[in-house]
């Protein structure tokens, strides 16, 4: 694994991500156990966690050719993927301290900035592959590190809103790896914009639209 890699999938890396569930805490207002987090966790993984891995792969294909066109058509695959407001503005968010974390690390990569500033969304996914572009990597580890930090996101909210160890937690994420492996290998897949995965999970943009006080995460 290259360094850039270990970099963009590190929680302390200050991209704004610890701030998100990943929908969790709303799932748990809903009834959600600690039993039931592992296939919570499946179920981000194969929906909404690989449409956006394939997206930071085709991400990092365009950036890694220097077309901004591409990355733009990009942001709005992404938006079509991401129904609820809360959620879009939360992606902005992350995409953002992603480019701005990535113009420190990577100064000379010019595309960052780039992107940037002609990007009105800076989505997670696209953004993340004009970062991993920066950093070296190629699309399938810039698809791992998405999908790794999808369920590393989960498990870390997991022990702030459940009765759950950390280390317990963290044995979620190394059980789903073969599947993290796997996914990385299809979303890396090279395809057209227009065919690149759309899976979804209702219930996570339905439950986002809930302005709830009690909120420990942005989402």
């Amino acid at each position: 694994m290259r360094a850039a890699a270990l970099m963009l999938a590190d929680a302390r890396t200050p991209t704004g991500s610890y701030a998100h569930s990943g929908g969790l805490e709303a799932a748990i207002a809903d009834g959600l156990t600690v039993a039931d987090v592992p296939a919570f966790l499946h179920g981000r993984l194969r929906t909404v966690a690989f449409a956006e891995a394939a997206l930071t792969a085709a991400a990092t294909r365009a950036a890694g050719a220097a077309d901004l066109i591409a990355l733009l058509a990009a942001d709005d695959e992404a938006l079509a993927r991401t129904p609820s407001p809360r959620l879009r503005a939360a992606s902005t968010a992350v995409g953002r301290g992603l480019l701005r974390t990535a113009a420190e690390l990577w100064p000379a990569a010019t595309l960052t900035a780039t992107y940037r500033v002609a990007s009105e969304a800076t989505p997670r996914p696209v953004a993340l592959g004009v970062a991993a572009t920066a950093g070296g990597l190629d699309p399938r580890e810039a698809a791992l590190v998405a999908l790794h930090d999808d369920a590393a996101t989960l498990a870390s909210a997991a022990v702030k809103l459940l009765p759950v160890d950390a280390a317990a937690a963290l044995a979620w994420v190394s059980a789903a790896a073969p599947e993290l492996e796997a996914l990385a290998d299809a979303a890396a897949v090279p395809r057209d914009l227009s065919d690149l995965p759309s899976g979804a999970a209702p219930l996570i943009d339905l439950r986002a639209l809930r302005d709830d006080p009690w909120r420990l995460f942005a989402t």
